[in-house]
């Protein structure tokens, strides 16, 4: 289905009379983003998973997680208020811990306090046995959220719970760096995801310029380029500034890029 997206081939479905294209669908519902995020999960190799959920949850919890058992999609948790149900995005199980996933959109929605708040009460309810708790607040998290982990994470200290608040541009920085290193079935699963992010309006963003500096050699003789490119970005923005470059300083960096085409 995703490919048929990414190449227009999808066709329409009629919603409340209208036709919509499945495209601008999948562009406006957080669930199809959440599908295909964590439905490729299981299919990464362990290595990769465990790269994956060290990106979304750090490392030190990751390490704790061991083997992927089950992931359900919008399990139905009962609240234990007149018999009124809430739903988490994603409840993932490991061996002793059980991960949360509330998503939000990267243009829609905020997460609130008061959600993770209904969402972890209702999983503690469920659990026969109680054993720790993690919560991933992904994406749209607010200016204040240090303070909702801290505060919910007191609140639910007797279920050992953990909360992550991570970005979606933390997220597309970090399966960069995973593709870097991939095989060719893990590659192919984070193309999928970045192909995903860029359906929804999100772009992987490019690498400083400062970071080519270790791919180049020697790069002592590239230093009076890189101070004539610093020179040039601090006079563009003044208006009065004259504009003069000394391209010729230029010539060891244009020099290191051709031979390394």
């Amino acid at each position: 289905m995703l490919t048929a997206l990414l190449h227009g081939k999808a066709g329409r479905v009629e919603i409340e009379g209208k036709a919509v294209a499945w495209r601008e669908l999948f562009r406006k519902r957080e669930d199809l983003l959440t599908g295909v995020l964590f439905g490729r999960l299981p299919y990464l190799t362990a290595d990769a998973h465990n790269a994956f959920l060290s990106l979304l949850l750090g490392g030190e919890i990751a390490s704790e997680l061991g083997t992927l058992q089950t992931i359900e999609f919008w399990p139905k948790l009962h609240s234990g208020k007149h018999r009124g149900f809430v739903e988490p995005d994603v409840l993932i199980n490991y061996p002793k811990h059980r991960v949360m996933v509330e998503v939000k959109p990267p243009h829609a929605g905020v997460q609130r306090l008061e959600q993770w708040r209904a969402e972890v009460r209702a999983l503690e309810l469920e659990e026969d046995v109680a054993s720790p708790i993690v919560l991933l607040a992904l994406g749209r998290n607010p200016n204040h959220s240090s303070e909702m982990v801290a505060a919910l994470q007191l609140e639910f200290s007797d279920a050992r719970l953990r909360v992550v608040c991570r970005e979606w541009w933390e997220v597309m920085r970090g399966l960069g760096a995973m593709m870097a290193n991939a095989c060719i079935q893990d590659s192919r699963i984070i193309q999928d995801w970045l192909d995903a992010f860029g359906l929804f309006g999100m772009a992987n963003e490019r690498a400083p310029f400062g970071d080519l500096f270790s791919h180049l050699s020697p790069v002592e003789d590239l230093s009076d380029s890189f101070d004539v490119l610093t020179h040039w970005r601090s006079t563009i923005s003044c208006k009065n500034a004259a504009r003069v470059i000394d391209w010729q300083s230029l010539m060891p960096l244009v020099q290191a890029f051709k031979s390394d085409e």
